[in-house]
């Protein structure tokens, strides 16, 4: 119940976040990121890995079958929300589209689900082994 509120939080955090880069607001706080070297790529790796990494752990790493592959709903559903994120950007003054951006999203997306799963399975051994 703890990770499906922090996973709730989590996503309302970065729904924040976009609304302030979206409309300016509180611009002070974003242009220190900005001013590190590399620091917006960064963050992007970091906030969506992170976002990825909650979801997936919120959903209990359930996959979706497709062509014989299993993919990580929660990877699945945060690539979208961020694609769609990424891509409205071109249509919103004071925000530009960045393919190094989604590049660091979808890294971060990637790492972090493969961390979630991780964090999962140890998760259901260290249960299985205290039962």
């Amino acid at each position: 119940m703890k990770i499906k509120l922090l996973t709730v939080a989590y996503f309302l955090f970065l729904a924040l976040v976009v609304y302030c880069a979206d409309t300016r607001a509180h611009q002070h706080s974003l242009s220190f990121i900005r001013s590190i070297p590399g620091g917006d790529k960064v963050g992007h790796f970091l906030l969506m890995g992170g976002f990825a990494f909650v979801l997936n752990l919120g959903l209990s790493c359930r996959t979706l079958s497709f062509a014989g592959k299993s993919f990580l709903i929660g990877s699945l559903t945060a690539l979208s929300l961020i694609t769609i994120e990424e891509f409205s950007q071109r249509f919103i003054p004071y925000r530009t589209f960045d393919l190094l951006d989604l590049t660091a999203d979808y890294l971060g997306v990637f790492l972090f689900s493969w961390l979630a799963v991780f964090v999962n399975n140890n998760r259901k051994t260290s249960t299985t082994v205290a039962e």
